[in-house]
């Protein structure tokens, strides 16, 4: 049987990734916006045409690029009027093929962190995402983890079925948990704060749920087995999360 101690801890770890609590604290300016475009044309470049005729040049939006998608972001201390006369702003679209401008949804400026999508083919600019975009995300991140962390736990020698089951249920719960929350391009930099204290937590629960639920070999085992598959997804992760879309 588990021990209350035991049980507590896992159940507060739990909640813990579950239910996030926020805190306002000093830091970096959000964007106003941020555009993603799938698979960017060579050359691709967005500046923001601003409408009050306080300025002739248009603003151009910073650029980052990971994986097979580029993301370009406007912030609000790049433009010396403020926000309130942003409205009827024109997105100006340039790439080597071409160039063309078109309207931004109406919501753009309401809030700080608006995310956008932008269609080259069809022109046109609209608020959000596609609905498959962020657990195609999330799905391809917890592929890659369990695939690595199974060759490491293949490496320490478990090859019972109920020892397999119970590896893929753990990492699902905690990985799933873990990258639901490691999504969407507003995270920005902070991505790497909010991933090395996410590993954190992991490892602890699966130290714990790996001892208790994989009996195959002894408890010392399954707790080194956690600890040597964390801190190697915390590394390779950290590179793919780098690189990859989040």
């Amino acid at each position: 049987m588990i021990s209350e101690r035991r049980l507590t801890m896992i159940l507060t770890l739990l909640l813990c990734l579950l239910f996030p609590a926020s805190a306002l604290a000093n830091a970096a300016e959000p964007p106003s916006f941020t555009v993603i475009v799938f698979k960017p044309p060579p050359g691709l470049s967005l500046a923001l045409l601003l409408s009050d005729g306080m300025r002739t040049e248009p603003v151009t939006l910073s650029k980052e690029e990971k994986g097979w998608e580029a993301y370009y972001r406007f912030f609000y201390h790049t433009y010396p009027g403020g926000q309130r006369s942003l409205d009827g702003a024109v997105l100006i679209v340039e790439y080597d093929e071409g160039r063309f401008e078109c309207d931004l949804p109406a919501e753009t400026f309401s809030e700080y962190n608006n995310l956008l999508t932008l269609d080259i083919r069809a022109q046109t600019v609209v608020s959000g995402q596609p609905p498959w975009r962020t657990p195609t995300l999330i799905a391809l991140r917890v592929l890659l983890t369990l695939s690595g962390e199974g060759l490491i736990f293949f490496l320490f020698g478990y090859r019972m079925p109920r020892s397999w089951f119970a590896f893929v249920v753990i990492n699902l719960v905690t990985q799933g948990t873990l990258n639901s929350f490691l999504t969407g391009p507003q995270i920005g930099a902070y991505w790497l704060l909010g991933f090395a204290f996410g590993e954190a937590i992991v490892l602890a629960v699966e130290m714990i749920a790996f001892a208790y639920f994989v009996r195959e070999f002894s408890k010392r085992r399954a707790i080194l087995y956690a600890l040597t598959a964390n801190v190697v997804s915390l590394i390779v992760g950290g590179l793919l999360i780098s690189k990859l879309p989040i």
